[in-house]
């Protein structure tokens, strides 16, 4: 099971109109000619799939009309959701045109990280440096080039991570973003922060993920000192950071995370041996199913127990 960080995004709920029945293209051909505001944001709210090429024109076009922020709101969650790339070029003019709305302007950055090529990081980043952009926004702009995903954009995360004068929050969405783009030249800078007990607790959390993001294996030595931190949130990053990295290595120091005096190292170290079905672990296991403190640990021991088993008996 891969562990995986979850950042919150800014969602303007719409209201669902009850008497709109989505039933087929037709029905959405219909309701992009003819709908209200209300009938359009409450069919596009309701979609759970890709509604193809025909229908996909037909909401570009709709962005050449007037229509309130609620509908255009709806159609860029649909283009994120579904991941259009044929929308960029429309999100980028939406992103310039002067919308006042930030709920609004959050969602086109996030539709712009999902859907964007590498041409949208250097939109975005001009963006970021030219406009006087509010904190939310400047966080959605570095979520936005972490999604996109491409080594590019590494010099301005780094820069933003550097910067003593930078908000804190905005430095926690860089360090994330650099484990998404995979950045080699950060490791030793994500290591520093992850190591240095006087830094904000929640920056060396996120360091400690984006070094099992990026460095893999080669970091396994520093994941394994960092599961003795005294801060039990870096130290259950370390542990979740482990599970992840397919390692025989990996199964060594989830053993020795089942020492840990913090009971959700313990459970964490348990989830990820089961996973690994790491039949060196059966003896401490079968301690901790029985003895440990905590009663959610013993329940996972148990069950780590029998899938290791259950892994056995399959490859014999």
């Amino acid at each position: 099971m891969k562990f995986k960080l979850i950042i919150a995004i800014s969602v303007l709920i719409l209201p669902i109109s009850t008497n709109i029945v989505a039933q087929n293209v037709e029905f959405y051909n219909q309701v992009i000619r003819y709908g209200t505001d209300l009938d359009i944001a409450s069919a596009f709210a309701n979609v759970t799939e890709n509604l193809g090429d025909e229908i996909n024109e037909g909401i570009l076009v709709l962005f050449q009309e007037e229509h309130s922020v609620e509908v255009f709101s709806a159609l860029v969650r649909y283009i994120a959701a579904f991941e259009l790339k044929t929308a960029e070029e429309l999100l980028v003019n939406e992103l310039y045109n002067g919308h006042a709305d930030e709920d609004y302007r959050d969602i086109v950055i996030y539709a712009l990280g999902v859907t964007g090529s590498r041409s949208a990081l250097e939109v975005l980043r001009s963006y970021y440096v030219n406009n006087e952009s509010t904190k939310r926004i400047k966080k959605a702009i570095i979520d936005a080039w972490g999604q996109i995903g491409d080594i590019s954009i590494e010099d301005a995360l780094i820069e933003i991570l550097t910067d003593a004068r930078e908000d804190d929050e905005l430095k926690g969405r860089a360090i994330l973003a650099l484990g998404q783009v995979k950045s080699i030249r950060s490791l030793d800078l994500l290591e520093e922060i992850a190591r240095n007990n006087y830094e904000n607790k929640y920056l060396r959390m996120y360091a400690v993920h984006s070094l099992g993001e990026i460095g893999g294996e080669s970091v396994l030595d520093v994941l394994g000192e960092l599961l003795q931190d005294e801060t039990h949130e870096v130290a259950e990053y370390a542990v979740k950071g482990i599970s992840d990295i397919d390692s025989a290595k990996s199964g060594e120091y989830l053993v020795q995370a089942l020492r840990s005096d913090f009971d959700r190292v313990r459970y964490f170290a348990v989830i990820g041996l089961a996973e690994k079905k790491y039949v060196d672990a059966v003896e401490i296991l079968t301690f901790k199913a029985e003895y440990d403190t905590n009663e959610r640990v013993r329940i996972e021991a148990k069950k780590a127990l029998e899938s290791i088993q259950a892994g056995v008996e399959s490859d014999s």
